[in-house]
């Protein structure tokens, strides 16, 4: 029989240990739980980015947006068209960018555990956080479907029995309000304690919007809590812990500049008439007003007009852990719903250009049971999950809203009544989806140093949409203006007809819009590895993997062959180095990887039907390669040095398009993969210095993002009307769906004494860095594109007391 292995023993659960030597000048070890067990990061063969609590007050990561700013690869779009607690996250241009409830993220949102299957609410504030793990490469296995780009797994601080905490309050610019605080209360010893956590967050409005009775950006009031009970007795090897909470957040909706218009657009003597040019590009924003263009009392769209995000959501989950001595059992249950809010015009511009609201709502139910073990050379995992969901989508959009189409008479026809208004269209979606799925993996040590890895995970989904459409939900005569690039034309249809399904077009009756979808999909995920001890500190693995996105219904008006999607299935090949020297002193880790991405998932923004829409499409195949570095330094006593960055090439494999769409099926060869910028980079340095009493701390961090692209089309070639006009303007089209390249610098001052009082001063995009996170681009359409402004730079305050 081989000795015990050299790996070293598994840590107990946890968030991190600080592993330092007696002049305190080595690296942390973090434990990290990327594999659902509790290991060292150095010695786990997945290429992780791993933040403890004391990382991210330091990088001042207090949203999942800016975990992006500490992670190679990463990319993330927030907001957009929709919610500003929407996050879409991107690993290695691997992304999914809709906000249709019956679609899926390519990374996958889990805390303590529990999926958070939308992400409309998934960037959420990190109160209370332990870790946060960003785990690259596909994931399926133990983390189940749509996890083809990888996983964020976040674990919050759990009661141990111990009193203590922390409070904190925090002024900044724009009249920044914050205070938090968490504390751990014994209740009977360490066999039962409780955790509490709470956060208020307000702050004026980031943007200037003379035009509107608010500002853009302005947090009205973010509200959340937590609350989670451990029970631990000390009679028996069982572990029982139940955690609620809950979140509240309003705003007066996204900051929006104009970044293009279309001169041949069909509503270009409307832009003319505005002169539209001097919007361009304004970092305070323009929003519309109606009574620019018609008296607010004849507007039949008033709430438009008092834009807003609201979202409310809630949650309780309990874990049972039971040891059973040469194995484990753990179930991990879990209830979530969420109800977001949102509407505004979307134009920056004082025209009626578009304007929407809609509404989302989710209900998730979840269960995972876990059995797990270990030898002397093996480790298993085995288990089951059960996940379903159900809830409701609406969306009513407004396109040149308000507006007379008279003056649009010479692009659509001499038979418009003097005052004519623009359609409404409401497209409303109900949706169930059930997903089960059975798993197991080992790692078994071949020898002291070398381990094999394998696991299997198979996954049968169950989707089932019902959409709803009216035309014109105002009630007052309409054009519905139908886009044929690059010429215009119009229909007349009336008032309250069918928007969708065989009743398209039909005079609206109670129960007639309807149009039923239901399918079922079933897929397996995979992964294989080996890894080997190089020698104390030096670490390699090479490891494949499998996995897949879900397939589903895309919820509003569609064009005809788009009502649903099929899976994504993407397969990797990865190799990694990790290794700690200089008596850990220096840390580097490096990852290389290959991803076969085929069926792939994307949005297309479009006005079809007389309607603004959104929908899901398969795009055909992807091919991405590239390497990644982590490094961490301690060149003199006292300061860190952290860099990180990673090269990304990603491409469509040419002649593997097919879009079910408006342009027919093309090659898409020379597009640019959405979401897939070429570097991703920071570096930040943390220097502390001893003073009596205390210790005085100054961090800088700078992160860079390059450009990446939000979503390429390309002109159908085998239609008549294309022609070299055609592909100038689609060609100006993905350069506005482009969003360039940007870095931000963020910077600390603080000072922390032995009793537990800090206080430092702090700054966020102090180079005054003017970004955007996402845009909306109708620019071959309705004939504008926006774009959705960054944080602009801040600054103030924090005290804060430990105890």
């Amino acid at each position: 029989m081989a000795g015990a292995p050299a790996f070293a023993d598994t840590p107990a659960s946890g968030a991190a240990t600080s592993a330092t030597d007696q002049n305190g000048v080595s690296i942390a070890d973090i434990v990290v739980t990327a594999r659902r067990t509790s290991e060292h990061l150095q010695t786990t063969p997945v290429a992780i980015t791993a933040l403890d609590a004391k990382s991210l007050e330091k990088k001042q990561i207090a949203s999942v947006f800016q975990i992006a700013q500490a992670t190679p690869s990463l990319s993330v779009q927030s907001g957009g068209t929709g919610n500003a607690a929407l996050i879409y996250l991107a690993i290695r241009g691997n992304a999914q960018n809709a906000p249709n409830s019956a679609s899926d993220a390519a990374v996958g949102i889990y805390v303590d555990g529990v999926y958070y299957g939308r992400p409309m609410v998934g960037n959420m504030g990190l109160l209370d956080l332990a870790t946060a793990e960003v785990l690259r490469g596909t994931q399926g296995t133990l983390f189940g479907r749509n996890t083809t780009g990888g996983a964020l797994n976040m674990t919050t601080v759990q009661p141990d029995g111990t009193f203590g905490g922390y409070v904190r309050a925090t002024y900044g610019n724009y009249n920044l309000v914050s205070v938090e605080g968490a504390a751990t209360l014994p209740v009977q010893g360490d066999e039962l304690s409780l955790r509490v956590a709470a956060r208020y967050t307000s702050h004026d409005a980031y943007g200037n919007a003379p035009f509107e009775s608010v500002g853009p950006a302005e947090l009205k009031y973010d509200v959340s809590a937590r609350a989670t009970l451990k029970y631990a007795p000390h009679a028996i090897p069982l572990t029982v812990t139940i955690s609620g909470d809950l979140l509240r957040t309003k705003d007066s909706y996204n900051d929006i500049a104009l970044i293009g218009v279309n001169p041949a657009s069909g509503a270009a003597a409307l832009y003319a008439s505005k002169n539209l040019t001097q919007y361009l590009n304004n970092p305070n924003s323009f929003y519309t007003t109606y009574s620019q263009i018609v008296s607010p009392n004849d507007t039949p769209y008033p709430s438009i007009n008092d834009p807003f995000n609201g979202n409310k959501a809630n949650g309780v989950y309990g874990t049972v852990v039971y040891d059973l001595g040469g194995a484990k059992i753990k179930s991990i249950t879990a209830y979530r719903d969420s109800d977001t809010h949102d509407r505004s015009d979307i134009s920056a511009t004082p025209t009626g250009i578009i304007g929407y609201r809609s509404n989302y709502v989710q209900k998730q139910f979840s269960e995972e049971l876990q059995v797990s073990g270990k030898t002397d050379h093996l480790d298993w995992i085995v288990g089951g999950m059960y996940f379903h969901e159900h809830g409701t989508e609406l969306t009513t959009s407004f396109p040149f809203y308000g507006t007379d189409l008279s003056a649009l008479s010479a692009y659509f026809g001499p038979n418009y009544a003097a005052g004519q208004i623009a359609p409404s269209a409401m497209s409303y979606a109900d949706f169930h989806a059930t997903s089960k799925a059975l798993f197991a993996q080992v790692n078994y040590h071949l020898t002291d140093k070398l381990r094999v890895t394998a696991g299997l995970r198979y996954t049968w989904d169950d989707r089932a949409i019902n959409r709803h459409g009216v035309n014109n939900v105002e009630n007052v005569p309409e054009y519905i203006i139908t886009p044929v690039p690059p010429a215009f034309g119009y229909t007349v249809l009336q008032p309250n007809t069918c928007a969708v399904g065989p009743n398209a077009g039909v005079v609206n009756q109670p129960g007639l819009c309807n149009d039923p979808h239901s399918a079922t999909f079933k897929y397996p995920a995979w992964t294989f590895g080996l890894d080997y001890q190089l020698a104390p500190g030096e670490f390699i693995y090479v490891k494949t993997g499998g996995a897949a996105m879900a397939g589903g219904f895309n919820t509003r008006t569609v064009p005809p062959g788009a009502d649903s999607f099929q899976p994504e299935r993407v397969k990797d090949v990865e190799a990694g180095f990790k290794g700690d020297f200089l008596n850990r002193r220096l840390r580097t880790n490096i990852a290389v990887f290959y991803d076969w991405r085929n069926n792939a998932q994307n949005i297309i923004n479009a006005y079809f039907g007389g309607a603004l829409t959104q929908y899901t499409q398969n795009a055909g195949n992807i091919r991405a390669y590239g390497i990644e570095f982590e490094g961490t330094a301690i060149p003199w006593t006292g300061f860190e040095l952290n860099v990180s960055a990673s090269r990304l090439w990603a491409h469509y494999q040419a002649g593997s398009f097919i879009e079910q769409g408006l342009n027919g099926a093309y090659d898409a060869s020379g597009q640019p993969v959405e979401q897939a910028p070429k570097y991703v980079a920071n570096i930040g340095g943390t220097q502390t210095f001893p003073i009596r009493g205390g210790e005085i701390r100054a961090n800088v961090n700078y992160a860079y993002t390059s450009s990446r692209n939000l979503g390429a089309d390309t002109p159908d070639p085998t239609n008549p009307a294309t022609n070299v006009a055609t592909y100038a303007a689609y060609a100006i089209s993905n350069q506005l769906a482009t969003v360039g390249g940007y870095g931000l610098l963020n910077g600390k001052l603080g000072v922390v004494f032995d009793n537990g009082l800090e206080i430092s001063v702090w700054g966020k995009n102090i180079a005054q860095t003017h970004y955007f996170s996402s845009v909306f681009n109708g620019y071959l359409t309705l004939g504008t594109a926006v774009g959705f402004q960054g944080t602009p730079r801040t600054f103030g305050g924090t005290i804060g007391f430990k105890f």
